[in-house]
């Protein structure tokens, strides 16, 4: 047992985490940042994520390695994320800090991931004639400094915008600011329920800050990913802020091809718009129901009509109603498809396949874009 604090020190130093206390990597990640004493807001800037586990139980020394890697994805401020390359054959390990290259001239970022899927995903890129920005280098402390003050004034600007939408009466909601790298444009986003007219709020924002004034509204699902530090309903963090760069439309049909409960606490996400996973396997349950009569069809069974309800496409059944005799059963989806051959089962027209779309509440509705 460790009784002298000098002790404590010396194995910190050495990096060996004087358990209980603390993890191997939290002492790493200690003695390369804890040198400085001033970037408050460079510390602010998100990380890959792989920092907040326990390295002694997940091979701490791999993480901690410098790889050179052609391609890097890069973690920016916002949890905006996007592929580098590596122009330098710079070494880098996850969550360093790097100075890369986009179109508000140069920006800060930490790596995120390096490797063979970051060689995929530039493939995938140059397949679609998508620029790759270059990465230029890992920054000394004076450029650590200049974006640490840049990152603090993008912080005073969303403050004094909160005070000016106050102060003209609008419904809206100032999410975070960016400054151009050489201070000539200042981009503001924000949400809001409708349009606004923030003419006059530009000019005072134009004089406030002596730069050209950018407002840019964003949807609710790209301002809970700028936000970013949030834990879905899975137990997991954000897909938004983990891996998704694009947002795709999501509707309640794909919400009713898996037939998900009409539950608005269910179905809606941390942005109160429908779960982006709604999508993820949708096209498996599309494809998996294509082998099944519409919900809604009416099977002739021993001189009874019955009307399917429910379709289970892991056991591969589906569930039929007696509306006379008020009983269940069953059928296979090859009972079905006989049935179907000797016109024993009637399929639903769109109306009627749509009669459960129909039953979803006003409530959910709302969660549409």
């Amino acid at each position: 047992m460790i009784t002298d604090k000098s002790e404590i020190d010396i194995k910190a130093e050495n990096n060996i985490s004087p358990a209980p206390y603390r993890s191997k990597y939290e002492y790493f990640d200690a003695n390369i940042e804890g040198n400085i004493d001033d970037l408050e807001y460079i510390y602010s800037l998100p990380k890959s994520g792989f920092s907040s586990h326990d390295y002694l139980l997940r091979n701490g020394e791999k993480y901690s390695e410098r790889i050179v890697s052609e391609y890097v994805e890069v973690l920016l401020k916002g949890n905006v994320r996007g592929i580098f390359h590596n122009v330098g054959s710079i070494p880098l390990r996850l969550d360093d800090l790097v100075i890369i290259e986009c179109e508000q001239g140069i920006d800060i970022g930490r790596v995120c991931d390096f490797g063979p899927k970051q060689d995929m995903k530039s493939d995938y890129c140059h397949r679609n004639n998508l620029d790759i920005c270059k990465l230029l280098r890992v920054p000394d402390f004076e450029e650590l400094k200049f974006f640490n003050k840049k990152l603090k004034d993008e912080s005073e600007v969303v403050v004094r915008s909160k005070e000016l939408a106050a102060k003209y009466g609008f419904e809206m909601k100032v999410t975070e600011a960016s400054w151009q790298h050489d201070r000539q444009r200042l981009t503001i986003y924000f949400t809001a329920p409708q349009r606004i007219d923030f003419r006059e709020m530009v000019k005072d924002l134009a004089r406030m800050f002596k730069a050209r004034i950018e407002l840019r509204q964003i949807s609710s699902r790209e301002e809970t990913k700028r936000l970013g530090n949030f834990v879905g309903p899975c137990g997991r963090e954000l897909c938004c802020t983990t891996f998704m760069c694009n947002f795709e439309h999501v509707t309640l049909d794909h919400a009713r091809v898996q037939q998900l409960s009409n539950n608005i606490s269910k179905l809606s996400g941390n942005c109160g718009r429908l779960k982006c996973c709604i999508k993820f396997e949708y096209e498996t349950y599309q494809a998996a129901t294509e082998k099944y009569p519409p919900i809604g069809s009416t099977v002739v069974y021993e001189g009874n009509s019955l009307k399917i309800i429910k379709i289970d496409i892991f056991n591969g059944k589906a569930s039929t109603y007696n509306e006379e005799s008020s009983t269940y059963h069953t059928f296979t989806s090859h009972e079905l498809s006989n049935m179907i051959k000797i016109g024993k089962l009637i399929i639903a027209d769109d109306k009627d396949s749509s009669d459960k779309f129909d039953k979803f509440d006003e409530e959910l509705k709302s969660l549409l874009e």
